[in-house]
């Protein structure tokens, strides 16, 4: 075969980079997300989040009857310690859905998405307070920096930035509960959903009861809900089939994708005012998480050749 006819051979994929295009694509989705709630401001945050759960949840279930997961779920199921986590990961995550579509509906994305940026560092925090993990010099500067942000996005508003960091502390705390429970994230997501099917079944009843449920009222309201629930398990899904791909300091950088594009769409397709004090704190923001990143990038190159080091014959 010629240069010129093995150059039209299509290349095959490594897992790598398949795992690459399967974080962007979950990113996308979740960035995008943004968007597609505020085509349905008009629906209350909670009839959202519910639907998010509800309907996710044949999906959920379908996903794992494919990969033929179900002994896993049994296993996670059977321990009352694992129940117990998983029914409080469900709470937290149904209740930062719940307050992420609020905080669009009322014109607080930009806040919103102040919090899924500062997410990392808080993961940082988490792991000082209840792993006995020590700050490098690299990660208090960028705390440091996040801190510093934080008051002058206080003065940017008026008031202190509950929002963000409420919603980036829930997260933070789901991501290290879920590290702490011995089940897979789609059978853990399965779990999760089934638990609160009940609950938020009950919630869409009460919405009909008080005559405020936008499902069955009109097509576009009714097929928008279902898609949040899609919307919800797809990019889950594909980031659980990326993670076991790709390296740990490749998903942490890419992780940035999805609050970049609510930051976006906040600005230029809501309209959301931005000051100078508040650009000021998201450059600040951006500046900790470029240092954050780099000294990530440059321990794992370290702990890489180490290893390699190590696993050369004498």
């Amino acid at each position: 075969m010629s240069i010129a006819e093995e150059s039209r051979v299509p290349r095959t994929l490594t897992s790598a980079e398949k795992g690459v295009v399967l974080a962007v694509m979950a990113h996308l989705v979740w960035g995008g997300m943004a968007v597609y709630f505020g085509l349905i401001r008009h629906i209350s945050p909670i009839e959202i989040a519910v639907n998010r759960g509800f309907w996710a949840l044949p999906i959920a279930i379908a996903v794992v009857w494919y990969l033929g997961q179900w002994d896993d779920v049994r296993r996670a199921v059977s321990s009352p310690r694992n129940l117990a986590l998983l029914a409080l990961t469900s709470g937290l995550v149904v209740f930062n859905w719940g307050f992420y579509v609020w905080s669009i509906e009322v014109g607080r994305t930009l806040e919103s998405s102040l919090g899924y940026f500062i997410n990392p560092l808080l993961n940082v925090v988490m792991g000082y307070l209840f792993l006995g993990e020590r700050f490098t010099g690299a990660q208090k500067v960028a705390l440091a920096l996040a801190a510093v942000a934080v008051i002058i996005q206080t003065v940017a508003l008026g008031h202190f930035p509950w929002l963000g960091l409420m919603l980036a502390a829930t997260f933070c705390l789901y991501g290290f509960l879920r590290k702490t429970i011995p089940v897979g994230p789609t059978q853990g997501f399965l779990i999760e959903v089934a638990i609160a099917a009940l609950p938020l079944l009950a919630a869409q009843w009460w919405l009909f009861s008080k005559g405020e449920a936008h499902f069955g009222a009109t097509t576009f309201d009714t097929l928008m809900l279902l898609g949040c629930g899609v919307l919800t398990a797809a990019s889950l899904m594909l980031f659980a089939a990326s993670i076991r791909r790709i390296r740990y300091s490749t998903a942490g950088l890419l992780q940035y994708i999805s609050p970049s594009l609510v930051f976006l769409t906040a600005v230029f397709v809501f309209g959301e005012p931005m000051s100078l004090l508040k650009l000021a704190s998201f450059a600040l923001i951006w500046l900790a998480l470029a240092i954050f990143s780099l000294a990530a990038l440059r321990d794992e190159r370290t702990r890489r050749q180490d290893t390699a080091e190590a696993a050369e014959p004498v």
